[in-house]
């Protein structure tokens, strides 16, 4: 495994420009000082909400709340993961990428991979051009040439050699098609084609990147189905089949339909439901499921009808109970028998396939229907077994109003208290609290701006007292003076990167874009006055603690020492 430098991260957000990389993208107009406006990319709405600040390299919306630096942006926009927003910004800036090696067993990738794979895709979109029994299939089964372009469609000649002689001429070639999983490789050292005969789709990543392939055989024979094997580029269960098409078709992923099958989704494009994907040869996983949850609120799987059908939504239902928030909607959606979503759909059309879906079961109907199938709720035998069932299940969901209303439907229908579901809580105490203490204003007008003018730090010339006070957050500005004057953060968006895994990132986010009321003239005054008085605070509850310690007879002769130079101190500044 291997990670990027957190140097290489605060360099590239130094040489990228905010402000550029989102007006290639959304279309800002000036409006006030160095702050860019325009309707929100991430929102639906009229007046312009999104503002990006070219001073702090920090964009946010006051609508919806979307807020971050130049790696934030192309993670939310173009939807990319963490590595690959890195990369893009690389690419752009034309950097290369540092990485900090950490043993590894897995293989590396390499960019030639990705291009001989694009390569191979577009050879088998010729040969399918240049075969009539292939296109004659595609016609069979009604397949426009439209959607045989978006999905990149092709066909693997009927030849054991084909792929190997037009792109494994030398074995370093030979290699290549043998790490893609393209070429198999004989007891006798020699190599054949892995696909032959066969209808090609090839399986793009997030970015459009071809990662593998599918083969649908023509005529009869096994497997029906077969897809390339595990690669260093393709895990069958991090991946889905028509995600990247799905995600070009809709800026926004209002929900997403999974079903089993290339054509399924194929067949459900071209009759404009452009929001399914597929699995690939396996169940769903809980890095499909995470990796949706990155684009949509709103998962629906869809199954067959029959045992076997609502064996597997449950086997999927258990896979997304630890997964599931209560801003997460997951339904179930189940086909009449003998039917799949291809067939349907022709059937039937967009409108009565799109009922179905809008009628698929919510997860807490299905998961009832499941459990009480499997005990006699009519006597208290069944209802206890019921109970221990449903219950073993539901504390795995995450804490939360989904969690609490399902305890209490279960408790409806076992005929019990809810109380009675859940863990006894201790009894809280009827004595008055002590008051938390709160942090003083001072010190969130200090936070505020040094969040927002990182430059500030350098104008404190001695460092602030690091003792352990009843100051919340105080703490927190020691550190960020300490690392501003270590690593020079240039603006806020490279502030706030060094915080990315913190658990005060979510608040120096929401100090990033508060209003501070002090005009730009008199941001350095007012936040050396905002230090000075933290240091009066500060040094009032040193004396505080000292003298009692002092009354409990504790103090040690440096301790007095001190103590007579903060008070002297206090008298005579």
């Amino acid at each position: 495994m291997s990670q990027i430098p957190r140097e290489f991260i605060q360099l590239l957000l130094a040489r990228t420009e905010l402000v550029n990389l989102i007006t290639n993208r959304v279309q800002l107009r000036k409006k006030s000082n160095n702050n860019y406006f325009a309707c929100c990319p991430f929102h639906t709405e009229k007046s312009a909400s999104f503002s990006v600040s070219q001073p702090k390299q920090f964009y946010h919306c006051f609508g919806c709340g979307a807020h971050g630096n130049a790696i934030d942006f192309l993670m939310q926009y173009d939807r990319l993961s963490f590595p690959e927003a890195i990369e893009a910004l690389a690419k752009l800036t034309g950097m290369e990428i540092p990485h900090e090696s950490k043993v590894s067993a897995k293989p590396a990738i390499s960019v030639d991979m990705y291009a001989l794979l694009a390569n191979i895709a577009k050879y088998y979109q010729t040969e399918l051009r240049n075969s009539e029994h292939a296109i004659g299939y595609l016609k069979k089964r009604a397949i426009t040439g439209s959607v045989a372009r978006d999905f990149c469609i092709g066909y693997a000649p009927h030849s054991w050699d084909h792929l190997l002689h037009t792109f494994g001429k030398t074995p370093a070639l030979k290699q290549q098609l043998l790490a893609t999983g393209m070429l198999i490789k004989k007891e006798d050292g020699g190599h054949y084609d892995r696909f032959r005969d066969r209808i090609m789709f090839p399986i793009h990543d997030c970015r459009g990147r071809v990662i593998g392939f599918g083969g649908r055989i023509l005529e009869k024979g096994e497997p029906k189905y077969l897809n390339s094997p595990e690669t260093p580029l393709f895990q069958k269960g991090h991946e889905l089949y028509g995600l990247y098409q799905a995600l070009q078709a809709n800026r926004q992923m209002k929900r997403v339909l999974i079903v089993e099958g290339y054509m399924d989704v194929i067949a459900l494009f071209q009759h404009e439901i452009t929001y399914a994907v597929a699995t690939l040869g396996t169940a769903t996983s809980a890095h499909h499921l995470q990796l949706l949850f990155r684009y949509t609120s709103e998962i629906i799987f869809c199954f067959d009808g029959d045992q076997a059908g609502r064996t597997a939504a449950w086997r999927a239902l258990l896979v997304a109970l630890p997964l599931v928030r209560d801003d997460i909607q997951i339904r179930f959606m189940f086909l009449p028998e003998g039917e799949d979503p291809d067939t349907l759909v022709r059937k039937e059309g967009k409108l009565n396939f799109e009922y179905r879906i809008q009628n698929a079961l919510s997860l807490s109907s299905f998961f009832f229907q499941a459990v009480s199938a499997q005990s006699d709720l009519s006597n208290m035998d069944g209802r206890a077994r019921f109970i221990s069932m449903a219950k073993k299940h539901l504390d795995q969901l995450p804490a939360g109003i989904l969690q609490k209303m399902m305890f209490e439907e279960l408790a409806k229908k076992a005929h019990i208290d809810a109380a009675q579901l859940t863990k006894p809580q201790r009894i809280a105490s009827y004595r008055n609290p002590a008051p938390k203490a709160r942090a003083p204003s001072s010190l969130r007008l200090a936070l505020t701006l040094l969040v927002q003018e990182p430059q500030l730090a350098d104008s404190i010339n001695e460092a602030m007292p690091a003792v352990a006070l009843e100051m919340p957050g105080i703490e927190l500005l020691i550190e960020l003076i300490e690392n501003i004057k270590h690593y020079v953060f240039p603006n806020t968006g490279a502030l706030l990167e060094h915080w990315r895994d913190r658990k005060e990132k979510k608040l120096l986010e929401k100090l990033a874009h508060a209003e501070h009321m002090v005009p730009e003239t008199g941001i350095k005054n007012e936040f050396l006055g905002a230090i000075t008085q933290l240091k009066k605070l500060i040094r009032n509850q040193q004396i505080k603690q000292l003298l009692e310690k002092a009354g409990r007879g504790e103090l040690s002769s440096e301790e007095k020492q001190l103590l007579h130079e903060l008070i002297h101190t206090k008298e005579y500044p």
